[in-house]
């Protein structure tokens, strides 16, 4: 399993260094995307990825900075990458159809029996002969719905986040805290981290990587990121854009 970060930065817009929200995760042979801010298509593209790969798209709320990268990706793989077949799954039906009205408006054609449009309900949401994705509901922006998601495949068990709810991210997920994950990616724009390190430092993971990197300075939480990886008992990332795992 590979989780490589193609967008790692800390709100609806890109910077210099940081691009919007988006994570590729390869697990035998297919492609998984968590969120898919733009540009994803681009991103996908420079690194040589075969679009034909990718089995499914998980968003885990409507935020722009999260999906604004869909109809690019939705749509050149609905009429020039003719092979490819996979499912989105999108938080609300609201985006569903909005998503469907966009591409039909910009290219008049729209292949729905490849590219499979879905909403997410909570419990186990797919599965295929590479993984098992289970979405976890959380309180990112009630009372619009939104979603952390767990994934089980090659014997690996790896957790996202997605946002979590300001101040203090009352809907942390509880199976980080109870069962042992490899790898916990988590979400670092809406809390201050004085307040979320003591609580991953208590969790069963053996990895933990932090998206969405945010702050006031940028720098300064990077910073206190790699002072918690000195006393942290698991392994602490900071990604930047276009970094790769084995987990």
């Amino acid at each position: 399993m590979k989780i490589t970060f193609l967008g790692t930065g800390k709100g609806g817009y890109p910077t210099l260094t940081r691009n919007c929200c988006a994570i590729m995760l390869e697990c035998g042979n297919g492609i998984y995307l968590i969120d898919c801010g733009s540009p994803v298509l681009d991103q996908m593209t420079r690194l040589e990825k075969d679009f034909d790969r990718i089995r499914a798209v998980f968003t885990t709320h409507m935020h722009g900075d999260h999906t604004f990268g869909l109809p690019a990706l939705c749509s050149v793989c609905s009429w020039h990458y003719t092979n490819s077949r996979f499912d989105v799954f999108l938080a609300e039906k609201q985006g569903v159809d909005s998503l469907k009205t966009y591409i039909l408006a910009s290219d008049k054609v729209f292949h729905e029996d490849r590219i499979r449009l879905k909403t997410i309900a909570g419990g186990t949401i797919y599965s295929d002969e590479n993984l098992t994705v289970t979405a976890i509901p959380t309180a990112h922006c009630l009372p619009s719905p939104s979603y952390a998601f767990l994934f089980e495949g090659e014997g690996k068990r790896v957790v996202f986040s997605g946002d979590l709810r300001r101040p203090d991210a009352p809907d942390f997920p509880e199976i980080v805290q109870t069962e042992h994950s490899d790898a916990f990616v988590c979400e670092l724009c809406h809390f201050p981290t004085d307040h979320i390190f003591p609580i991953l430092a208590s969790c069963p993971a053996d990895r933990i990587f932090f998206n969405h990197i945010g702050g006031a300075d940028v720098t300064q939480t990077i910073a206190a990121i790699r002072d918690f990886a000195d006393r942290a008992p698991m392994q602490i990332y900071a990604p930047d854009d276009y970094a790769s795992y084995e987990i």
